[in-house]
Protein backbone atom coordinates (compact mmCIF):
# COMPACT_ATOMS: atom_id res chain seq x y z
CA UNK A 1 0.00 0.00 0.00
CA UNK A 2 1.34 3.40 -0.97
CA UNK A 3 1.53 6.40 1.35
CA UNK A 4 0.76 8.80 -1.48
CA UNK A 5 -2.60 10.35 -2.21
CA UNK A 6 -3.70 11.17 -5.73
CA UNK A 7 -6.07 14.12 -6.07
CA UNK A 8 -7.73 14.83 -9.39
CA UNK A 9 -9.60 17.98 -10.29
CA UNK A 10 -12.96 17.90 -12.05
CA UNK A 11 -12.77 19.78 -15.39
CA UNK A 12 -14.38 23.22 -15.24
CA UNK A 13 -16.93 22.40 -17.93
CA UNK A 14 -18.11 19.40 -15.93
CA UNK A 15 -18.38 21.41 -12.71
CA UNK A 16 -20.33 24.16 -14.46
CA UNK A 17 -22.78 21.72 -16.00
CA UNK A 18 -23.30 20.05 -12.61
CA UNK A 19 -24.01 23.37 -10.90
CA UNK A 20 -26.38 24.45 -13.67
CA UNK A 21 -28.49 21.31 -13.11
CA UNK A 22 -28.77 21.80 -9.35
CA UNK A 23 -31.95 23.82 -8.86
CA UNK A 24 -31.60 23.80 -5.06
CA UNK A 25 -28.13 25.31 -4.75
CA UNK A 26 -28.05 28.10 -2.19
CA UNK A 27 -25.38 30.74 -1.81
CA UNK A 28 -23.23 30.40 1.29
CA UNK A 29 -23.82 33.10 3.86
CA UNK A 30 -21.23 34.43 6.29
CA UNK A 31 -21.84 33.52 9.90
CA UNK A 32 -21.21 35.22 13.18
CA UNK A 33 -18.72 33.15 15.20
CA UNK A 34 -20.74 34.02 18.31
CA UNK A 35 -23.59 31.94 16.91
CA UNK A 36 -21.44 28.79 16.74
CA UNK A 37 -21.36 26.47 19.76
CA UNK A 38 -18.39 24.15 20.24
CA UNK A 39 -18.20 21.23 22.67
CA UNK A 40 -14.65 20.09 23.52
CA UNK A 41 -14.09 16.82 25.38
CA UNK A 42 -11.30 14.76 26.89
CA UNK A 43 -8.94 17.54 27.90
CA UNK A 44 -8.37 19.36 24.60
CA UNK A 45 -5.48 21.80 25.07
CA UNK A 46 -6.24 25.00 26.94
CA UNK A 47 -4.53 26.93 24.15
CA UNK A 48 -7.12 25.61 21.67
CA UNK A 49 -9.94 26.61 24.03
CA UNK A 50 -8.46 30.10 24.43
CA UNK A 51 -8.03 30.57 20.66
CA UNK A 52 -11.63 29.56 19.95
CA UNK A 53 -13.01 31.78 22.71
CA UNK A 54 -10.90 34.73 21.54
CA UNK A 55 -12.33 34.21 18.03
CA UNK A 56 -15.79 34.63 19.56
CA UNK A 57 -17.06 31.05 19.55
CA UNK A 58 -19.19 29.72 22.40
CA UNK A 59 -16.99 26.99 23.90
CA UNK A 60 -17.96 24.35 26.44
CA UNK A 61 -14.93 22.43 27.70
CA UNK A 62 -14.73 19.15 29.64
CA UNK A 63 -11.57 17.40 30.80
CA UNK A 64 -13.11 13.92 30.61
CA UNK A 65 -15.47 12.02 28.35
CA UNK A 66 -19.17 12.46 29.13
CA UNK A 67 -21.48 9.54 29.90
CA UNK A 68 -23.73 8.48 27.04
CA UNK A 69 -26.91 10.20 28.24
CA UNK A 70 -25.12 13.50 28.96
CA UNK A 71 -23.31 13.41 25.61
CA UNK A 72 -26.57 12.82 23.72
CA UNK A 73 -28.13 15.80 25.51
CA UNK A 74 -25.11 18.09 24.96
CA UNK A 75 -24.67 17.44 21.24
CA UNK A 76 -28.25 18.48 20.50
CA UNK A 77 -27.31 22.13 20.83
CA UNK A 78 -23.77 22.33 19.41
CA UNK A 79 -22.40 22.77 15.91
CA UNK A 80 -18.94 21.25 16.52
CA UNK A 81 -17.66 18.46 18.78
CA UNK A 82 -13.91 18.26 19.37
CA UNK A 83 -12.28 15.26 21.01
CA UNK A 84 -8.62 14.89 21.87
CA UNK A 85 -7.02 11.79 20.44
Amino acid sequence: MSDTLKIESVPISRRDSFNARDQHTRALKPFNSGDIKILLLENVSQKAVDILKKAGYQVEFHTKALDKATLIEKIKDVHVVGIRY
